[in-house]
């Protein structure tokens, strides 16, 4: 039986093997592709509301419906490779999901950022990350849509579209907005377009 312990342990050793060619290269050797050692790892903590619409829903801010449920959660990046404004790593994070029921979900998977954009003082660095998410319980909107279409939801794919600010006096700090989704991927895993939350939250990079 597939078990939430399980799965967090199998997140964790994939993560594990993707970090791998980072943390194998010291700092020194770097070589022109890669990532300044001080701005290539981040933390960072965000939450907002879960939605009880889809993932094309929550990409266009008139046709948010916002349910009472509410995720929270905190999550670590490394990146690895860099060219020009395009930089790859990789993305742990946890988090809780706390409503009707409460849930605990775990993800990780590949992040890609840009970092081309200026507006004045101010840089605006658009990303994306997709991999895998699982979770312990089911919640809101994606609750009826596990029971309707009678599979499970424990394991998903994770995709979280991104939209970060920083500035040029603080170039360390970044509030961002993502959206935080898990579902099916078009029935792979499993016809389910499962939790979408639209978030807000505040990183380190260091």
């Amino acid at each position: 039986m597939f078990t939430f312990t399980r799965a967090v342990a199998a997140l964790g050793l994939a993560g594990l093997c993707l970090m791998s060619p980072a943390l194998a290269q010291s700092a020194p050797d770097r070589p022109d592709n890669t990532l300044d050692a001080r701005t290539d790892e981040t933390v960072f903590v965000f939450g907002g509301p879960l939605t009880s619409g889809y993932f094309s829903d929550a990409v266009q801010p008139w046709n948010w419906d916002f349910e009472s449920n509410v995720f929270v959660g905190a999550g670590y990046q490394r990146f690895f490779y860099a060219y020009e404004s395009f930089a790859l790593g990789v993305e742990a994070g946890l988090g809780l999901r706390l409503g009707t029921p409460s849930s605990a979900e775990a993800w990780a998977g590949l992040v890609g950022r840009l970092t081309e954009f200026e507006l004045g003082d101010f840089n605006v660095t658009p990303s994306v990350t997709a991999g895998l998410s699982v979770v312990t319980d089911t919640i809101g909107a994606e609750s009826r849509r596990t029971a309707q279409a009678g599979e499970s939801a424990t394991v998903l794919y994770y995709l979280a579209p991104e939209i970060a600010v920083s500035h040029d006096d603080h170039p360390e700090w970044e509030a961002f907005t993502r959206i935080q989704h898990r579902s099916g991927g078009f029935g792979t895993i499993a016809h389910i377009d499962g939790a979408n939350a639209i978030t807000a939250g505040l990183r380190y990079k260091f």
